[in-house]
């Protein structure tokens, strides 16, 4: 695999709601492999909200989880697309994912599991060489410590 599964996570606050966002720990050999040119987002408009968090409920949040693995196991063996970051904030998870084969993430989106009834989703893709999409959110994480 060409990127491995350590994920790190940034939290904190974005307008004032809370924000989670996490990424492939090498996410770099992804991109300076230039295997990987269109980027692909998905959004997730969550149905319920925890009013405490700002995050989607817990029972909705364990469909999220569930939803992510899927993308992992459906997308990734074949080395044509890597998820390379998923971001929760004001009731949406997003997901951003290069890959080099718009048809075969599309199969792989097709063989998620549907048996709780079809996914909240939106999917978008556009070409993206440069890892800009992924490289303006990253770019953004406050990495000093508090």
């Amino acid at each position: 695999m060409l990127v491995n599964n350590r994920w790190v996570r940034a939290s904190g606050t974005l307008q004032e709601k809370p924000i989670s966002i996490q990424y492939r720990e090498d996410w770099t050999l992804a991109r300076d492999s230039g295997k990987y040119p269109l980027c692909v987002q998905i959004a997730w408009h969550a149905q319920s909200l925890d009013d405490s968090t700002g995050f989607p409920a817990v029972a909705e949040q364990a469909r999220i989880v569930a939803f992510t693995e899927h993308l992992q196991t459906r997308l990734e063996p074949d080395e044509t697309s890597v998820v390379a970051m998923m971001i929760t904030h004001d009731g949406i998870n997003q997901w951003i994912i290069y890959t080099s084969d718009l048809e075969k993430l599309k199969t792989g989106l097709d063989s998620v599991p549907t048996d709780e009834g079809l996914y909240p989703i939106e999917v978008v893709a556009d070409p993206d060489e440069e890892w800009q999409t992924f490289i303006q959110v990253h770019e953004r994480i406050d990495t000093t410590e508090a």
